[in-house]
């Protein structure tokens, strides 16, 4: 996150004469516990839990990898020659359960920013990587996988070549992997069968098109909680797709997603997703562009309505200089669906725009000239969170309003919010 301190200190100057921008600077309302990823590389990179009343930093979390529900929270601290597992209670800090590994074992980290990934989307099943280890000559990857209640051991899987993990079914059976082959944007997607510890003979493939190779750069990706898919956005040099992974087949989909010219790279990382809260529709939006897609899990892999909407209107000073400080990474909480479905809440190069589920119309812009790199609701759909690095604001807003109602003190270049939960 190291490219969002240019023009850093600009920004914050700015932000103090954009009279009017944020609509309040009352503390928020109090009853909440906020999820954040602060600070930049460099070693102020962290995780904290803060109260959303008074903003009080309750404590900070080590990297690691959350359950779906946030119930847990998983690290690995390394030892002499082992790892030490440990899922937390991430509201309390305390530790539930831990064990120790054979080996120097890690979560995976398939984004390189914000939480560790390693988990089944019902959150049973846990992975963990060795990152390749070059034995004899050859490299060799290997993976653990067991129960996330770590009570029983994890089995252990040896690969000869460079893979990473990509996702674990439901049943904790099929592990998806990503090859790498030589060219950094080159891979294979393949499948592993857990209890024997073989390859799928066949790289996974586009259904439709099996012989086309795979490439790109992963961005925002959110897996269907029925455990059937994973869908992750990649950017390449001939557009953008969203990739539909099933969790025990051997094939994909690759969904084209629209773009005003399908080779600028910077706007492909702009694309966030967002499911609605019944997990019917899938949401693509572009913070750049503007463009938006609607995809049904159930109709795969055909893109429903689209739509180009005005995100960024008015450009300005502000507005220019976040575009170059952000324009190269995807965002987490870049999208975000009301509770009663009605609403996409989607960022743009500043602020937010609500747009209107029903008819894909910009209905409200909420911090309009404002950097935000961050949005979350909260379980409870009563609050609409978005943060700010530059300024080192994270609002409350109403998200049947768009009003802002409130502002998180304490908190130091929030660029990322993790979870809101009532306490």
């Amino acid at each position: 996150m190291s490219i969002r301190l240019t023009g850093l200190a600009l920004l914050a100057v700015i932000a103090l004469t954009a009279c009017g921008r944020s609509a309040s600077t009352t503390p928020a309302a109090a009853g909440y516990r906020i999820f954040l990823e602060e600070g930049f590389n460099g070693g102020s990179e962290r995780i904290t839990v803060r109260d959303s009343g008074s903003g009080a930093l309750e404590r900070q979390l080590p990297l690691g990898t959350p359950a779906p529900d946030w119930s847990r929270y998983y690290t690995v601290t390394p030892l002499n020659g082992s790892s030490r597992l440990s899922a937390l209670d991430p509201a309390s800090g305390q530790t539930i359960a831990q064990i120790t590994l054979p080996g120097v074992f890690a979560l995976p980290n398939v984004g390189f920013q914000g939480p560790s990934a390693g988990l089944s989307p019902n959150g049973k099943w846990l992975a963990l990587t060795d990152n390749g280890r070059t034995t004899s000559g050859k490299l060799v990857t290997s993976f653990l996988v067991g129960s996330s209640s770590l009570s029983s051991s994890f089995k252990t899987v040896r690969l000869v070549g460079d893979f990473a993990f990509d996702a674990l079914s439901d049943n904790g059976r099929s592990l998806d992997l990503i090859q790498r082959m030589g060219d950094p944007n080159h891979y294979q997607v393949r499948l592993l069968d857990v209890p024997s510890g073989t390859l799928v003979a066949q790289p996974v493939v586009d259904k439709r098109e099996a012989s086309e190779p795979m490439n790109g750069i992963r961005g925002d990706s959110v897996a269907d909680p029925s455990g059937q898919y994973v869908f992750t956005v990649y950017a390449r040099a001939a557009g953008p797709f969203i990739h539909a992974l099933p969790l025990d087949q051997p094939f994909a989909w690759c969904i084209d997603l629209p773009a005003k010219s399908a080779s600028d790279m910077e706007e492909q990382f702009h694309w966030s997703l967002a499911f609605n809260p019944t997990r019917s529709m899938l949401y693509a939006v572009n913070s750049s562009s503007g463009r938006i897609a609607e995809i049904d899990p159930a109709s795969l892999p055909k893109v429903g309505r689209t739509a180009q909407l005005a995100m960024n209107p008015s450009p300005s000073l502000l507005a220019n200089l976040v575009t170059e400080a952000d324009a190269k990474g995807a965002r987490i909480g870049g999208a975000a669906v009301s509770a009663d479905g009605r609403t996409l809440f989607a960022l743009g190069n500043t602020g937010i725009v609500a747009i209107d589920t029903a008819t894909l119309k910009i209905r409200v812009r909420i911090l309009d000239g404002e950097s935000v790199d961050s949005i979350r609701l909260t379980t409870d759909g009563k609050w609409l969170y978005a943060a700010s690095a530059a300024s080192s604001k994270v609002w409350q807003i109403d998200p049947a309003t768009g009003a802002v109602k409130g502002v998180i003190a304490g908190a130091t270049n929030p660029w990322a919010l993790l979870w809101a939960a009532p306490k």
